[in-house]
């Protein structure tokens, strides 16, 4: 019966330690920024497939703007690994480099997208896509 008092008892403070250490992950401007970006590209996917390129190029505007917002953050795993000095600076590079490269691409879909080329603007789309899973794969840690 103690045993089991102790297991239960270990269980609920692991439970609360990983809370804990996870607890500012969602607290964050950029985490807010991705959830914009996440919501804000479902929608252009969508105008995009359905060529509506006025309300494409407007959510293009609204992303690039979001991004640069995003590039001046500092993602959540650098401060968990409690990165410092040049390794902060060097990953930090790393990551503005990712974000600059996808305003790029979203530049170019939107070029794609003021000439109503729906060929180019779905090209571009999957060129997004990919620095996306690119930026998350480097960057997102799982709260």
């Amino acid at each position: 019966m103690i045993g089991s008092k102790i297991v239960i008892g270990s269980a609920l403070l692991s439970l609360s330690m990983a809370s804990f250490a996870h607890e500012h992950c969602g607290d964050s401007a950029l985490h807010e920024d991705m959830e914009t970006l996440k919501t804000e590209m479902k929608s252009l996917a969508f105008e995009v497939k359905k060529e509506d390129f006025a309300a494409a190029d407007a959510r293009i505007d609204t992303i690039i703007a979001t991004l640069r917002e995003a590039r001046e953050e500092t993602p959540y795993m650098f401060k968990e690994k409690a990165l410092e000095g040049e390794e902060l600076a060097n990953r930090k590079a790393d990551y503005q480099s990712v974000i600059d490269d996808t305003i790029t691409a979203f530049e170019a879909l939107d070029a794609a997208v003021i000439a109503k080329d729906a060929d180019a603007a779905k090209t571009a789309l999957g060129e997004v896509g990919n620095l996306r899973k690119k930026g998350h794969r480097a960057f997102k840690v799982d709260c």
